[in-house]
């Protein structure tokens, strides 16, 4: 957890507008603890969004009025934006604040918004929230290009209102290096397993690196709910039962072991809505090197872009032969750099954290893109 928050509370109320589980996922899983950290520093009122269609319509009518019957001048109001069409959900809470003289901070989790520009719900967000609306996106590169794409493009430009913030600052994510065992060339993969994390790609990958490295292994944990890529790689398994292992989903001291046998961490996602994975921060904390592709926050968050996956396999192929090598020649020396590397992240997500607690409990403050 952090130690971002300043010293006392918010003298208003903070409003909390985020999903929160169930279901468990990426975005309820920050949300979670994100409102821990905010409990914090604030007193806090939680409006959920619903689950289901109809709960989800239930809540967005609910919490416009809740809103615009309670919410008072010198409130916060902290928004969880939620992906694909639930934004277009959060219009008449978002109209309710403008009504009521309060500004959002609208924290943007998820990549769409950008890959996918332009994204209409986004600019109806952008138009109703008012002039000192305040974004928070994951990484100065998203940032930019957040607001290059939303904020500078409207109609009426808001004032300065654009931060980065790090997930990495609610995680607290710190580790050790410890001795390599004799093991063979160990890869992993850990994620809620889906084909836009690029499972399928993987498995063909690892079929491509057992030819220059037939002794290499491959662990991959994580739930599936998609019946063929289980089928997949429980049939990957049985055709290479001593160089693949699936866990399925770990926790606690089995995601502990997960990473404490690998290598090197292999992430060819190519989600549309991927911004800063927190498994990448895992494995770093765990002193593990990563190659991913360059999707999202990614390229912020990696150790350098020669660690970036092209997609093409036997480019990928050559990538990886060649980190797998290099740490076998100074193991000890690759886990220090990658937890320096983590502890980087660590330090500016904790002054990112500490701006934006500043400004979040003072919303008479003018904001500048920072």
């Amino acid at each position: 957890m952090s130690d971002a928050a300043p010293d006392g509370a918010s003298n208003g109320r903070l409003w909390f507008l985020g999903s929160l589980p169930p279901p468990l996922n990426g975005q309820s899983n920050y949300n979670i603890a994100m409102l821990a950290y905010l409990s914090r520093i604030a007193t806090t009122a939680v409006l959920p969004l619903g689950t289901t269609f109809a709960g989800k319509l239930w809540r967005s009518i609910a919490n416009a009025a809740t809103l615009l019957l309670r919410a008072r001048a010198g409130d916060t109001v902290y928004v969880s934006v939620p992906g694909q069409s639930g934004t277009w959900l959060l219009l008449p809470a978002i109209g309710a604040l403008r009504l009521r003289g309060l500004a959002p901070w609208l924290h943007h989790h998820s990549y769409r918004s950008i890959n996918l520009w332009p994204q209409q719900g986004i600019r109806m967000l952008v138009a109703v929230a008012g002039r000192n609306q305040r974004h928070v996106l994951l990484s100065p590169g998203m940032r930019d290009r957040f607001a290059a794409l939303y904020l500078q493009r409207a109609r009426r430009q808001p004032r300065g209102q654009a931060i980065a913030l790090s997930n990495a600052f609610l995680f607290g994510l710190g580790g050790q290096a410890h001795r390599r065992p004799d093991r063979a060339p160990t890869l992993g993969h850990a994620s809620v397993l889906t084909r836009a994390k690029g499972v399928f790609y993987l498995l063909d990958l690892f079929k491509r690196l057992l030819v220059d490295l037939p002794e290499a292994r491959l662990i991959i944990a994580g739930p599936t709910s998609d019946p063929q890529l289980l089928e997949a790689i429980e049939a990957a398994v049985a055709r290479n039962p001593a160089s693949i292992d699936y866990r399925g989903m770990v926790t606690g001291a089995a995601k502990e072991m997960f990473y404490r046998d690998i290598d090197l961490f292999v992430l060819p996602t190519t989600l549309i809505d991927e911004a800063e994975p927190l498994v990448m921060l895992e494995a770093y904390a765990s002193g593990v090197d990563v190659v991913a592709t360059d999707t999202g926050c990614i390229a912020d968050r990696i150790i350098a872009r020669d660690r970036l996956l092209t997609m093409d396999l036997d480019t990928d192929s050559a990538l990886i032969l060649r980190r797998l090598t290099a740490m076998s020649t100074d193991w000890e020396h690759a886990r220090a750099a990658h937890l320096a590397h983590l502890e980087g992240i660590n330090t500016e997500a904790q002054k990112e954290a500490k701006s934006f607690t500043t400004l979040l409990l003072d919303p008479a403050r003018d904001v500048t893109t920072t």
